[in-house]
């Protein structure tokens, strides 16, 4: 059988990519009863021996004939690349394999637009609202938290027998790394890094909640004379003159540092030299950063979102981002006491010793194999 992997993300995307990267890395570890295939836009990486060029062709025409694809189930012309495979699995929520007229799963990672639609456009929404239809279209869906499972059987009405839980490991590059305590000292010098802060790696989109955070920071700062380093990564999204802009009105410019693009293999010292992550999102179905802490023994610090209490569990201190004095008080009490990051440390990698990309694989193998046999 010959499985075509769908890899369209692109690294500034968020975590699709992460996701996409892992599940590339998880099919190497499947029997050999199964031939898969990349199929890719050209600035995708290759990673699997056999891959199938693909591009994107995004002219207004052919979005038109797709929609009258998808809702009147009516072909006119050419609307997908053709690709000799049998089943396609799809890392990105798109109705691109439907078009191929390929059987297809797809994994859909949150349904943001329906909680927030006010940071969308009316065309992303529109858009969203056609492309989301892919869970209706597919074999299967995927998703990484039974919270984001509610959410496919609540807005697609997709049947239960038809959704699986199975989220994805941390990528390879936090899961590998050997931390050498000679490149600790290299990049705390390289970026002038404080003894102490707290690390916040995320894109500037405005559900990241970058605001509120400086704003608790703030609080802690003129209520108990606490001043707390916030190191940011991430790429600049809509919200990121704003969040700039907000650095210097609240006088935080000493505390706060953006370190723009970060490479990979200084990400995991990143996190070791942090004193905890905070994560104080509005949204997020499965933070891949809060796995990447865990895996790496960092404390973390987080909002109660969606399905981040399911994520963290007991191993990480919660708190309502939409409330400062909550998300400061959290912060404070992580901040101050070693003891309690001992104990998170530790539970966090309780959490995510078993989310290993074997692990991975064997789980997807045996979804595969389930479609074979017809039981989904």
């Amino acid at each position: 059988m010959k499985i075509g992997i769908l890899t369209i993300s692109t690294p500034d995307g968020g975590g699709v990519y992460q996701y996409t990267l892992s599940l590339l890395e998880a099919v190497k570890f499947i029997s050999h009863k199964f031939k898969f295939i990349q199929i890719r836009y050209p600035d995708f990486p290759k990673i699997l021996e056999d891959d199938i060029i693909i591009y994107n062709n995004s002219s207004i025409n052919l979005k038109i004939r797709r929609v009258v694809h998808v809702y009147f189930d009516l072909v006119f012309g050419n609307l997908a690349p053709k690709v000799d495979v049998d089943l396609i699995i799809s890392p990105s929520i798109t109705l691109l394999p439907f078009h191929m007229k390929k059987q297809y799963i797809v994994t859909i990672h949150d349904f943001q637009h329906e909680y927030y639609p006010e940071f969308f456009s009316f065309k992303e929404k529109i858009s969203r609202k056609v492309v989301y239809k892919t869970g209706q279209k597919a074999s299967l869906v995927i998703c990484e938290s039974n919270y984001v499972k509610q959410d496919v059987i609540r807005f697609l009405k997709v049947p239960d027998r038809k959704i699986k839980v199975l989220p994805a490991p941390p990528p390879r590059y936090i899961r590998e790394v050997k931390i050498s305590e000679d490149k600790l000292e290299q990049v705390r010098e390289k970026y002038s890094l404080p003894s102490q802060y707290l690390f916040y790696p995320a894109q500037f989109w405005y559900h990241k909640n970058h605001i509120k955070l400086l704003e608790s920071i703030k609080l802690i700062k003129s209520k108990y004379n606490i001043l707390i380093p916030v190191i940011f990564v991430g790429s600049k999204k809509n919200n990121f003159e704003n969040v700039m802009k907000k650095i210097h009105e609240l006088g935080l410019s000493k505390q706060i540092k953006y370190l723009g693009y970060v490479p990979q293999e200084d990400m995991p010292y990143l996190y070791k030299l942090s004193t905890a992550l905070v994560m104080p999102t509005l949204f997020e179905s499965v933070s891949i950063p809060i796995w990447e802490a865990f895996y790496l023994g960092v404390p973390v610090v987080s909002s109660n979102v969606c399905a981040l209490p399911e994520q963290v569990g007991d191993a990480g201190l919660l708190f309502d981002p939409n409330n400062i004095e909550d998300m400061a008080e959290k912060i404070l009490t992580i901040w101050t006491n070693e003891e309690l990051r001992i104990k998170l440390s530790q539970r966090g990698y309780e959490r995510v010793k078993g989310l290993t990309i074997e692990n991975y694989a064997t789980q997807w193998r045996k979804i595969l194999e389930e479609i074979i046999n017809g039981k989904l």
